[in-house]
């Protein structure tokens, strides 16, 4: 019989940590949050959690970005004669990524939700326009890849609401960086290898002792989706190899002379360069909040103009992120440091930017 998160791979004190704090909730019905870093494996530990707690229902990722103020209590309601995300999780469990970026309305009704939620996951509701009281049994699991303690102080996330998931016995728990648990990247490296050694029918036994050395230092801006990234790369690029060595690895991890992503950088001016963006957080205005963005999560950025304006008039920038999700809104910060080949500490006017993508 499978144990608890057998698939989760840890021999690191932080995440042994992090495991005796999850165990006791794997049964429950309690909710939980995770808080970390963009690629940690909050999503792994979530869907994880699902399958081994009995549970027999479906496992429902939910984006918050595409949570909008005025249809989200229909979508998880539903509509008279059509059920909502409620039902469709029955006897499972909903996860709600990246919880920050939702509006606080959206907060209040999700909020509204796990209020009226038993202890042991029942739910009482009605669909919108109905007038039948229906019951679900559902499970809520949340993830955000912003500091707790700067997302409440910057009101991202609604103090009730953090609050509401302690009262009830539910669990808040931050998933460390891969750079903090380094004693971990090599048997999650050859967790990896086993994946992919059945995906694509390949023959690596394992990693060379110069390779592991590379693996070990490098500091993993991306976390653990990176470093799957960097493996199943290999298997594309160097088919038929057996043994993992330091000649098959990226250059940026090889030799990281700008320590971190790097981006290819174009401005309205048609300049263009490649660095590392050294500003920790961009203070972004979308159609409802103001909300500080990770850079570390960042995939590219877009500038979007009107072009039936002369000259074309600028309308807002595309923020894609690392997880697939994105961001539609304006910058609001007057600079950003860059840190470039001419320049360590390179600032730029982010209003001048046309497009940033990563490397």
């Amino acid at each position: 019989m499978e144990k608890p998160l057998d698939q989760v791979i840890f021999t690191s004190e932080i995440m042994q940590a992090v495991y005796k704090d999850i165990v006791p909730y794997i049964e429950s019905a309690a909710t939980v949050l995770f808080w970390g870093e963009t690629g940690s494996g909050m999503g792994f530990l979530a869907k994880a959690i699902h399958e081994v707690s009995g549970r027999p229902g479906k496992f429902l990722t939910i984006p918050g970005f595409s949570l909008d103020d005025e249809t989200v209590k229909q979508q998880f309601l539903g509509v008279e004669d059509r059920p909502g995300w409620l039902e469709e999780a029955h006897n499972g469990t909903i996860f709600i990524k990246r919880i920050s970026e939702t509006t606080l309305p959206v907060q209040r009704t999700i909020q509204h939700l796990l209020t009226n939620r038993s202890v042991d996951g029942r739910l009482p509701f009605t669909r919108k326009g109905g007038t039948k009281t229906l019951s679900v049994n559902v499970r809520f699991i949340f993830s955000m890849a912003h500091d707790l303690n700067l997302a409440l102080q910057d009101e991202l996330v609604q103090r009730d609401a953090i609050e509401e998931i302690k009262r009830r016995g539910g669990r808040i728990i931050q998933i460390p960086a891969l750079r903090d648990r380094k004693e971990d990247i090599i048997q999650i490296t050859q967790n990896f290898i086993t994946t992919f050694n059945q995906q694509y029918n390949g023959k690596i036994i394992g990693v060379t002792v110069s390779a592991q050395e590379i693996l070990e230092h490098y500091i993993w801006p991306g976390n653990v989706e990176e470093l799957k990234q960097v493996i199943e790369n290999i298997y594309t690029q160097h088919p038929g190899i057996t043994e993992i060595d330091k000649e098959h690895l990226p250059d940026h991890i090889i030799n990281p002379e700008i320590t971190g992503d790097k981006y290819r950088f174009k401005f309205k001016d048609d300049a263009k360069f490649l660095g590392k963006i050294l500003s920790p957080l961009l203070l972004v205005q979308t159609e409802n909040k103001k909300l500080r963005l990770n850079t570390g999560d960042l995939h590219e950025i877009i500038r979007i103009e009107d072009k039936s304006f002369a000259p074309p008039k600028f309308r807002h920038f595309i923020f894609r992120l690392k997880d697939g999700s994105q961001i539609v809104g304006k910058i609001l910060d007057k600079k950003m440091n860059i840190d470039t080949s001419f320049d360590h500490t390179y600032q730029i006017n982010p209003q001048e930017i046309s497009s940033v993508y990563l490397a």
